[in-house]
């Protein structure tokens, strides 16, 4: 089954909670993003072969297709191919060669706070696409926005959102037998200054690297269900 990195057949334990009998059962579609799952590992070197420019797209569409909080979408994903540029970012990222080795670089950025003002442009211009518009969104999002806001969370919680994307955008990769790995390691400022950006208006959310693996995968190491969650 495509994306299972070696020649085990996909129900043999791979440190995997479900039993060959929970497997079959389950819709073909979700055996096959379990393997996809499973494939993916935290890749810290890359043979720095580009990828096809579909599939960069399909990587990037992972993200947008992404869910996020009122579904305000408070992303910007800037993807690095160039090499000058990546070396730049491999520098403010303390040096990581995942950076600098990796085919395509996502630097996912959102917004700073006040972009998330109820009555902000971003706002309505993200609310206009809702029914009932902006006033309707406004009612709803206004109590969340004014506890966020004296809460100081509100940049906290725009970062937020930037790792479901990520997330979703190295589950699509390992489908595709891309490899992946996310970096939270990374001076900000330096990030945005190779970038060209205003600190005054972006955050850092992640940056997450993608191409084909130089090194050996390695086993995945996860707690059983029973040690990170219950049924109640």
């Amino acid at each position: 089954m495509a994306g299972i990195p070696d020649d085990r057949p996909f129900d043999e334990p791979r440190g995997r909670e479900l039993t060959k009998g929970a497997l079959e059962a389950l819709p073909p579609n979700a055996r096959v993003f379990l393997a996809a799952m499973e494939r993916r590992f935290a890749c810290k070197l890359y043979d720095g072969s580009p990828l096809a420019p579909e599939l960069e797209r399909y990587i990037l569409e992972c993200g947008r297709l992404s869910p996020s909080s009122f579904g305000l979408e408070h992303w910007h994903f800037v993807a690095v191919r160039d090499a000058e540029l990546k070396e730049k970012l491999y520098v403010a990222c303390f040096s990581q060669e995942s950076v600098r080795s990796a085919s395509l670089v996502v630097v996912t950025l959102a917004r700073r706070g006040a972009a998330y003002k109820p009555d902000s442009a971003f706002i309505k211009g993200r609310a206009a696409r809702f029914p009932g518009g902006w006033p309707v969104f406004r009612a709803d999002y206004e109590g969340y926005y004014d506890y966020l806001a004296a809460n100081n969370l509100l940049e906290h919680w725009a970062r937020a959102q930037t790792y479901i994307a990520s997330a979703n955008m190295m589950t699509g990769a390992a489908a595709c037998d891309i490899d992946s790995c996310a970096i939270e390691g990374f001076k900000e400022a330096d990030v945005l200054a190779a970038l060209g950006l205003d600190a005054r208006l972006w955050l850092v959310g992640i940056i997450t690297v993608f191409g084909r693996r130089a090194e050996e995968s390695r086993e995945k190491i996860r707690e059983p269900l029973e040690s990170v969650g219950e049924y109640r």
